[in-house]
Formats: C-alpha cells, structure tokens, sequence
C-alpha cells in the first residue's frame, strides 16, 4: 500500500517527458478559462449591485419628491403632455418636434405617455433609468481605462451614491437621458464599435447642444485611432443635427430659427437682468464655483492630472498622438467643458447652473480613478499626499451636496405654497381662470390646463389697457408672476405691480421684499373698466 505523500506527489519520474509537456498546456487552458468565468461573474456581479444602488433610489425619488429642482422640468413636461395630446387626437406632425429645447426626450416620454397617461410621473422615471445607466457606464469605462475591477466599483459608486447626482436622475430634466447617451457612445468608442457609437451620438444631437461638439472630437479620435476617414459613422452622426435643421425649416421656413428664438430670448435676459451683459471677476467666480460644485473639485484635478499622464507618455516617445483610451475619455470631458466655457465667454449662455457639470462628472471619474491608480502606482510620498487631499475635498464636497438635497425635500418652496393655494380655490370654484407665467404653478397645482392663461397663450395684448381687457373678458381671477420675469407680460408691463394699477391686483402671496420672487395676486373684477362693446 503507497504511503500518503506518494498520493499527494506530482507528476514522477516515471511520467515521460512528452506526457507532462501535453498536459501542461491543458492546465494552463483549463485555468485561465476558470478565472475568466470568475472575472465574468465578478464583473456581473459589480453590474447587478451599481444597477440596484443607483437605480432604487432614484426610482424612490422619481415617484415620492413631488418637486423638480429646476424650473425648466416643468416646462418638459408640459411639452410631453402637448406631445401626447396631439399624437392621440391624430394631429402630430413633424412641426410639433420644434421647440426652443431640442425635442428627443421630450418625445420619447410623449411616446410612453400614450399607453402610461401619467406624463409628470413617466417623464422622471425616464430620467431617472437614465441616471442609472450613467452609473453603469460610469463603471464599464472605468473597467476599460484601468483593467481593475475594485476602482470600476468605487467610481460607479461615486456616482451613483452622489446626491446631486440622485436629485437630478429623479427630476423631468433632459440632464441624465443627455449623459447616457454620451457614456454610452463614449462606451462604444472606447470598445471601438464605431457605427454604434455614432447611433449614440446622433441621438444625444438631439437632446442638447452640447453633443454637437462630437462631430469634430468623433472622426479626430476615429482617425488617430484607425488612420481612417470615418465616412458612414460621420454619416449617421450629423444626421441628428441636420434632422432638427429640418424641424426648424418645416415649423418656421428656416433651419436657424431655434438659433434666433434663444438669441431673441437671451437678449430679453439681458433687459431684464443687464447685470448679466457683464463679465466682471465676482460674477465669473460665482459661475465657475457652481460648476464646480457639480462637477467636483477631485474630478477636476484628476483630469488635469490625467492630461499630465498623457503627455508624459507622448514625451518618452509612447504611442505619439494615438487615441489611446486615456486620451478618447480626456477628450470626452474636455470636449463638454469647453463647450460650456465658449458659450458662457461668447455671452451666448448668461449663466452656468450646477446642473451643467453633471455631464463632466461622470465623463470625468474614469479619469480620476485612472490616476489615482497611477499615483498609488509611483509610492511617492508628495503625490500619495496629493491624491488624499484630493480624495477629502471629494468627501467635503459629498457632504455639502447631502446636506442641499436634505433643504431640497424638506422645505416647501414658493410655488409649491402658490400651487397649494390655488388647489383650494379651484376645489372651492372649478370655475376659476388663472393668468400664471409660471410652469412649476400650472404643473404642481393639478388644475387642469385649460384653466391657464399664460404670455404664449394665443390673443394676449402686449399693451396695458389691451391686457386689462384680457383679462376681464376672460374672466380671469388671479395672476401669477414668476421670479424670471423677463418673458412675463403682466411683469413686462407692470413693473410696479400694486402701486400702478390702482388696485386692480390684490397681493395673496407677495415677494418677502424688493427682489424678484414668484407671487400670486387677486385680480379686482370689479376694478377692471368694462369691455368696450
């Protein structure tokens, strides 16, 4: 009988050669496929636990927060309610797509809105299955960029715990359907499916400006990647520009008529606001902070350093003006934030909100994981220092943003008491008409549509005596002015809205004092002279 350690030997000596040569490379083969599997399971499992983190809370937050953190969301929605009205009656043509905002989003709600007649509710949870797709891309990237399964879970957790992140993935904005569609052509590109990455980008063209910028990052990547001219996926890529040009000229008889209602509108800004013609240090301090406040100061400096990275490669003669993956992420990011930085310099965007950096967030933490990892790398003791302080002004930033979205939820905000108001009017007289500029009023109150009146609808003088008129011939019983005032008629016309009009508008909810706040008036009938017969 053999003793146990001659169980437990290897291969003897009495094994030929030829036989240990053979099965040497079956062990290799049948071992890397085991740890493939395992890698595989790992990578689904680290899909499956950012899917369920991100996505949980942002599905809570789209059903339960019934406010939107930007006033635009408002406006999307009734887009979407508009949308679905006319697809149902039959009426929807490709003129309907034409808007001052770039109309993908805003239909595909439309579309889910036919079947789910809930528009408010369909248009955040849109939103908010987006969001989550940026944090799974957010991971698939980082995955790509660093080959490490541990700094793709953190990033991906970054953002898909991040609160401001979360707030605007459950808000009816076009901000996280936007995002998805970049990451995801980003994905594409980085995985080198071209044609897909195209489709990806063709689609976000037609969700906001900012994607216009890829028709030229798009084929300069394309050609330092493959030394090619991407013919078909430059095709399919300026193919959603050139279709909203052809909204526009269906709608209005020009292609450039979204460019001059924006520049129509941003001139109108600036009469109202003449502050905002000025570039002074305080103003452009305040708007790089809140685009930092969004995009993270971490984010940023792993950006630049990421630039440092890339450039020290090219110098010691590596893969000179390749698109490498490092150098198509830096692209992505700089790209957008460039883009920002040229429409705010050009004064073709007045301001520069939080919610723009969003994009550069998640554009920009593959790149903050990568050089982290190749800092760590380098044990140096002044860079390792430098990738903590980094990594506590993350965490600070993290904490001021938890700490905004709590004020978020818990306080009730102006138009939310107007909305709450006028709720107890109309239980008490269904009858009421409503002159209101302010679309988180008409969204939030519930009073259906037709009961507002508002500066687009069709007849509204743009003179005094003609809108006094309007309103008495249309029974009108209240008026609300919104705090961006400057497309408000009643607000254009009646600066001093009490103290001039003898009267005929009662406060209900006044502004606290000088400054510009959404407010609610009675209107007098009985003030009102009567309409001339």
């Amino acid at each position: 009988m053999k003793s146990g350690s001659e169980f437990n030997r290897g291969p003897t000596d009495q094994q030929p050669e030829s036989t240990l040569s053979q099965a040497n490379p079956h062990r290799k083969s049948k071992l890397m496929t085991e740890q493939t599997r395992v890698s595989q399971r790992r990578s689904f499992g680290g899909l499956v636990l950012i899917a369920l983190t991100a996505g949980v809370p942002r599905i809570i937050g789209a059903l339960f927060i019934h406010k939107e953190p930007f006033g635009d969301a408002y406006c999307y929605v009734e887009q979407v309610a508009g949308m679905r009205w006319k697809m149902a009656a039959g009426t929807f043509s490709v003129r309907d797509l034409f808007g001052f905002w770039l109309p993908l989003y805003q239909f595909f709600c439309s579309i889910i809105s036919l079947v789910v007649n809930q528009p408010v509710y369909v248009s955040k949870l849109v939103a908010a299955l987006a969001g989550t797709g940026v944090c799974v891309f957010v991971y698939l990237c980082t995955s790509i960029l660093t080959s490490s399964q541990r700094l793709s879970l953190v990033a991906a957790l970054a953002i898909a715990l991040n609160p401001f992140h979360a707030e605007y993935s459950a808000s009816a904005m076009t901000d996280m359907p936007h995002a998805l569609l970049v990451l995801a052509c980003l994905y594409f590109v980085l995985t080198e499916k071209w044609t897909v990455a195209a489709c990806f980008g063709a689609a976000a063209c037609l969700i906001r400006m900012e994607s216009w910028t890829l028709i030229a990052v798009f084929p300069t990547l394309y050609f330092l990647r493959r030394r090619k001219v991407p013919v078909l996926s430059m095709l399919i890529l300026v193919s959603g520009p050139a279709f909203w040009l052809f909204i526009c000229w269906k709608a209005k008889g020009t292609p450039f008529a979204s460019f001059r209602a924006q520049h129509q509108y941003m001139l109108e800004r600036l009469v109202a606001h003449p502050e905002l013609g000025r570039l002074t240090f305080d103003r452009i301090w305040i708007d790089a902070n809140r685009l930092t406040y969004a995009v993270n100061v971490a984010v940023l400096v792993g950006c630049l350093a990421g630039v440092w990275f890339l450039v020290r490669d090219w110098r010691k003669g590596r893969e000179w003006l390749k698109a490498t993956d490092l150098m198509i992420c830096l692209s992505f990011f700089f790209a957008y934030l460039g883009f920002i930085a040229l429409a705010y310099f050009t004064k073709n965007q007045t301001d520069i909100w939080p919610r723009y950096g969003l994009i550069l967030f998640a554009l920009g933490l593959p790149v903050l994981a990568y050089s982290a990892q190749q800092v760590v790398r380098r044990r140096t003791v002044w860079a390792q220092v430098a990738l903590a302080l980094t990594l506590v002004v993350f965490a600070l930033q993290f904490k001021a943003q938890a700490e905004h979205l709590t004020r978020f939820v818990t306080q009730t905000t102006r138009p939310e008491t107007i909305a709450n108001y006028l709720k107890k009017e109309y239980a008490s007289d269904p009858s009421i008409k409503i002159f209101c500029d302010s679309p988180e009023v008409r969204i939030i109150s519930g009073i259906p549509g037709e009961h507002y009146y508002h500066s687009f609808s069709e007849g509204v003088p743009k003179d005094r005596e003609g809108f006094l008129r309007f309103l008495r011939t249309n029974g009108i019983g209240f008026l609300v002015i919104p705090e961006e005032s400057e497309t408000s008629t009643p607000s254009q016309l009646f600066p001093g809205l009490v103290k001039e009009t003898g009267g005929i508008f009662e406060d209900v909810i006044p502004p606290p004092d000088d400054r510009r706040a959404d407010s609610l008036y009675r209107i007098r009938v009985d003030k009102l002279s009567p309409p001339r017969s």
